[in-house]
């Protein structure tokens, strides 16, 4: 009779998250005497004092999964999370970076403040969204930006901003590299800037082209510096790999040198992909004449002989480096496998000798099993005989040789099987 009432009873009990339950004030108006229905019911719901465990459906799965176990956030939240904030910087104008201001002559106006993305904009007349690259971590992939007003420059660590009169570093004091390619670049400049005759450089580029140059020789020099180091110990480990007694160490830092001049390729690639790109536009090349546009005389799209041999000598400077890094990556790589290939055979030579040990040692097992059997303090009937010694030594010697040779036999055939 009260089954009824306990199924509407028990879709109540269940959803509710109530940590007591007093079956006391269970009542119902149709069914005054309910205390037969509280023993069945006290089974389902928890006393006093007890916990009460949700559950939730996970809905990929299909499994229960208790909430109270508290979770990390993914992998996939972090990167969302991380990718929404970076583009909220990348957009909001308000970012300050950090930044040092060069003038005219080579001397500098302060060496470090604080501009806002929509000041630096606004004071040398380009779009913000020219600027979403200028605070970036990583060192970003190479290019130039060409404007009526300014370039920007961005190779690696080394951000520039430049006018007719003066030009604008970025400081990016994330990493090493990138605060020695920028010494290299103030001390590149100074001397290009305050260039006179005689002096190696050309003084009659405007302000803007020399500090192009600068720029492209502080990055061309480092890779090549880099590249120039790594080729000696590079050379050196060639060599070392030739003694036996050293050979896993020179494989070692042959690895990775490797990676590093892969690395080095890499940069250098990029950097000729950048100027071939700007080689292509004659536009942008006419453009980078910064000085003479502000001086009212901006010149034709053809007319940019100057900055065309400047960018094409840097260019062919980046190829070299790159061809002749892939070069070295290519003998580092062909003397590393060189150098598994020996291993691998002196490993199978060890494997074929430990092959050859375990054969001879299952031979004399067999002979000290037949020792063992003789040595017992058992009547063999062979103590009265005076041959016995000689019949036993000579069959234990015979069947160590027997199954040596046949087991010798068996590992040829299986390496002729595998040849």
């Amino acid at each position: 009779m009260h089954e009824p009432l306990l199924s509407r009873l028990l879709p109540l009990v269940r959803r509710t998250q109530r940590p007591a339950w007093d079956l006391s004030l269970l009542r119902c108006s149709h069914h005054p005497r309910t205390s037969d229905l509280k023993p069945r019911i006290a089974r389902l719901v928890p006393q006093r004092g007890a916990t009460f465990t949700t559950q939730r459906l996970n809905d990929k799965h299909g499994v229960t999964l208790p909430d109270e176990i508290t979770r990390q956030p993914s992998f996939k939240q972090q990167v969302f999370d991380q990718s929404i904030a970076l583009s909220r910087s990348r957009m909001n104008d308000s970012t300050e970076l950090k930044c040092a201001l060069f003038n005219a002559d080579g001397s500098t106006a302060f060496k470090e403040t604080r501009l806002t993305k929509a000041e630096v904009a606004q004071q040398y007349g380009i779009n913000g969204r020219d600027l979403r690259n200028a605070d970036l971590v990583s060192e970003g992939i190479p290019h130039v930006l060409v404007r009526p007003s300014a370039i920007f420059i961005s190779f690696f660590t080394l951000r520039l901003l430049i006018q007719c009169d003066r030009a604008l570093l970025f400081l990016i004091g994330t990493e090493t590299d990138g605060l020695k390619m920028q010494d290299v670049f103030e001390h590149n400049l100074q001397s290009r800037v305050r260039a006179e005759k005689g002096s190696g450089f050309t003084p009659n580029l405007p302000f803007e082209l020399r500090v192009v140059d600068a720029a492209l020789a502080s990055v061309t020099a480092i890779l090549e510096a880099e590249h120039l180091i790594l080729r000696g110990q590079v050379e050196k480990r060639l060599e070392d790999s030739k003694q036996e007694d050293v050979v896993h160490l020179a494989l070692r830092e042959l690895l990775e040198h490797g990676k590093k001049l892969a690395v080095i390729e890499q940069r250098a690639r990029q950097v000729r992909s950048a100027l071939q790109e700007l080689l292509n536009n004659d536009e942008d090349l006419a453009t980078m004449y910064l000085t003479d546009r502000q001086a009212g005389k901006p010149h034709a799209i053809a007319d940019h002989q100057e900055v065309e041999y400047l960018l094409e000598a840097y260019y062919k400077n980046a190829d070299a480096i790159a061809e002749s890094a892939g070069a070295l990556v290519e003998e580092v790589n062909r003397t590393a496998r060189a150098i598994k290939s020996i291993l691998d055979v002196r490993r199978n030579q060890i494997m074929i000798f430990e092959a050859h040990l375990e054969i001879w040692m299952l031979g004399f097992a067999v002979s000290t099993f037949v020792a063992g059997l003789v040595g017992m303090n058992v009547v063999n009937y062979m103590e009265e005989s005076p041959y016995a010694f000689v019949w036993l030594t000579s069959g234990c010697v015979v069947a160590t040789l027997l199954i040596s040779r046949i087991g010798i036999a068996k590992l040829r055939k299986f390496r002729k099987m595998q040849l």
